[in-house]
């Protein structure tokens, strides 16, 4: 890689830390769970979630090759990750329009910068060296 292009692509790359950086402490994150969960016009209160993974650890130690009983603790863990996941909130902080512009031109100018070296072909030079060019 030419050094042009490492010198390309870390800037790419640092603007692209730095654009996602800004964004992630500019979100506030929270939870609500307790209230249950939504699933089509019935709530399943959060407790009731973790009735399948308790019947599964049960049966488990009841029978502990019953495959039913794997499964069943497997479904148990998703409904509780799923519940967690369902339960949380995002909130963009107030800012300025202007910081909001800039964080995703630095996240889209990075990204861009870092694409354009990864997506180069190489071609040899007067001098038989492999350069990196871009694609036209």
């Amino acid at each position: 890689m030419a050094k042009n292009s490492f010198v390309t692509f870390m800037v790419g790359l640092v603007m692209l830390a730095a654009g996602v950086f800004w964004l992630t402490t500019m979100v506030q994150v929270s939870s609500v769970w307790g209230m249950g969960i939504r699933l089509g016009g019935a709530t399943i209160p959060s407790g009731l979630t973790l009735v399948p993974l308790i019947a599964g650890i049960v049966w488990i130690f009841f029978n502990p090759k019953a495959i039913g009983a794997k499964l069943l603790c497997i479904i148990g863990v998703v409904i509780v990750i799923a519940g967690v996941l369902i339960s949380v909130r995002f909130h963009v902080a107030r800012v300025s329009l202007f910081e909001f512009i800039l964080v995703f031109v630095f996240i889209a100018g990075g990204a861009g910068l870092m694409a354009r070296v990864l997506f180069s072909h190489p071609e040899k030079n007067d001098s038989g060296k492999k350069t990196f060019r871009r694609k036209q």
